[in-house]
């Protein structure tokens, strides 16, 4: 299939047969998520892969039991995260001084430009510092064009998970060109699939995924877009 066949073909599955999902399909997917675009190639992200039984009970559970969790025979859940900056700049830097190809305007841009970012603290002095300088920030942008953002920890969440949800897309998409089947999940108690994985407040789940073959009821309906000139605007 060319990439608008799978595009075509992909739905939301909401119940699955009983076919199982190879293991070297699950990780071929799981690569080609990684793969995704990212903001400052941070990868804020993670994966994780339901593989004990317990577990996966558990976050059945958590997802209400329905259909696309109960039947399904894998469970991925996206992940995105506010706090692996630190590893992953330094990882970065490391790289391009592995290739020799470390530039002053990158280091200076892991170095200084992505904490000052990502760094998070609304009570302390850098916090404050931060509040001062998005109000000038604000200022100057009634003059010129300037980047404002991210900076304050509800920006931080909004990027990360629009990265992560990029990620999600070539998982399901890699799925259907291996043949098999996914449901992007929202509907899902947050607060204690974080207490399966043992995540912490800088985390936020981004979907969980339900994974395997289609039943032969398992999408619900013929697909339906609204007009595309409600949604597609040239101007």
């Amino acid at each position: 299939m060319n990439i608008f066949e799978v595009i075509e073909k992909r739905r939301s599955v909401r119940k699955f047969n009983n076919t199982n999902v190879p293991e070297h399909i699950i990780k071929k997917c799981l690569r080609a998520s990684i793969l995704a675009a990212n903001s400052s190639n941070l990868q804020p992200w993670e994966f994780y892969w339901i593989r004990d039984s317990k577990k996966k009970e558990r976050v059945v559970k958590a997802c209400f039991s329905q259909n696309a969790a109960r039947t399904a025979k894998e469970i991925v859940i996206a992940v995105s995260r506010i706090d692996t900056w630190r590893r992953n700049s330094k990882l970065i830097i490391e790289n391009y001084k592995e290739k020799n190809t470390l530039i002053p305007i990158v280091k200076n841009y892991y170095k200084r430009i992505v904490p000052f970012m990502y760094y998070h603290d609304y009570i302390g002095i850098i916090g404050i510092i931060k509040k001062l300088i998005y109000m000038m920030i604000n200022i100057i942008g009634l003059f010129r064009p300037i980047i404002r953002g991210p900076i304050f920890r509800h920006h931080l969440f909004e990027t990360v998970t629009k990265t992560t949800a990029l990620a999600c897309q070539n998982f399901m998409l890699t799925l259907v060109e291996e043949g098999f089947d996914s449901c992007p999940m929202e509907g899902f108690d947050e607060k204690r699939i974080k207490k399966i994985l043992n995540l912490n407040k800088n985390a936020h789940i981004v979907m969980i995924f339900g994974i395997g073959k289609s039943d032969h009821n398992g999408v619900y309906g013929k697909r339906f877009r609204i007009k595309e000139d409600l949604v597609i605007k040239e101007v």
